[in-house]
């Protein structure tokens, strides 16, 4: 499975998806600097109850798309500390993730997928192992 990399522009502000070698802004046109010390990989599950929109990725608290059913992410980040939150409509609830990326450990994998409740859906997001990635 390919992953599609995500960047947050920092001259538009815009989250995109890049093509693999390139560091132009398909936004604002701009050469910007893609971080390259980690990633974080987000995967969607997919989804068995109907609900095939896109999930709004936040990356501490800073919007970074969206992820649609059974999408794989790439979103190439500096080392520190990330919460991981989804959102999707009204529904606010998430049980969020938080990773931190290292010298150590430069890659984080994750997966989103919604638990159904009675009064409403909570996003889950949670580590995954690598090699279920296929990557």
């Amino acid at each position: 499975m390919a992953a599609k990399i995500r960047i947050k522009c920092p001259i538009c502000k815009e989250a995109s998806n890049i093509h693999f070698g390139t560091n132009i802004c398909p936004e604002c046109k701009k050469e910007i600097d893609i971080p390259a010390d980690g990633c974080i990989y987000i995967y969607r599950q997919g989804s068995p109850f109907g609900v095939a929109g896109g999930f709004g990725i936040y990356i501490n608290g800073e919007p970074y798309g969206y992820i649609g059913n059974k999408e794989l992410l790439c979103l190439p980040l500096n080392y520190g500390t990330y919460n991981i939150h989804c959102a999707a409509g009204m529904n606010r609830r998430c049980r969020d993730m938080q990773v931190t990326l290292t010298p150590e450990n430069n890659i984080a994998y994750t997966k989103v997928h919604m638990n159904p409740g009675f009064w409403s859906n909570t996003f889950v997001i949670e580590p995954v192992d690598p090699k279920l990635l296929d990557l």
